[in-house]
C-alpha cells in the first residue's frame, strides 16, 4: 500500500471557508514507516513549501504519513463538497 504525506493548514474558520486546507506533496512511500523517516527529516522544507503554495497567507500546523485509501477519502471529500457548492449557487 502507498502512503502519502499530508500537511495541514492553519486558517482561522469563517462562514466563507469552513474547511481546512491541505497541501500534499507528489511524492509516495512503500510503508508508513519510510514515510515517516522522510516527513521527519525534511519537515522544514515541506512546511517552506506548503507556505509558498499558500503565498504565506497560511501557516502549517503539522504533517501526517496517511494510506492511499485515506488519501482517496479526502479527495472524494472535497468533489463532493464542490458539487454541492455549485448545486447552492
Amino acid at each position: 500500500m502507498k502512503w502519502f504525506i499530508v500537511v495541514v493548514m492553519t486558517q482561522q474558520l469563517n462562514a466563507s471557508s469552513p474547511e481546512t486546507p491541505l497541501w500534499i506533496p507528489y511524492v509516495h512511500f512503500e510503508n508508513k514507516e519510510s514515510c515517516q523517516v522522510y516527513a521527519r527529516n525534511n519537515q522544514l522544507m515541506l512546511f517552506q513549501r506548503a507556505i509558498a503554495q499558500y503565498k504565506g497567507e497560511i501557516l502549517p500546523t503539522m504533517l501526517s504519513c496517511v494510506n492511499q485509501d485515506i488519501l482517496k477519502q479526502i479527495n472524494e471529500a472535497d468533489i463532493s463538497k464542490v458539487d454541492k457548492n455549485e448545486k447552492d449557487i
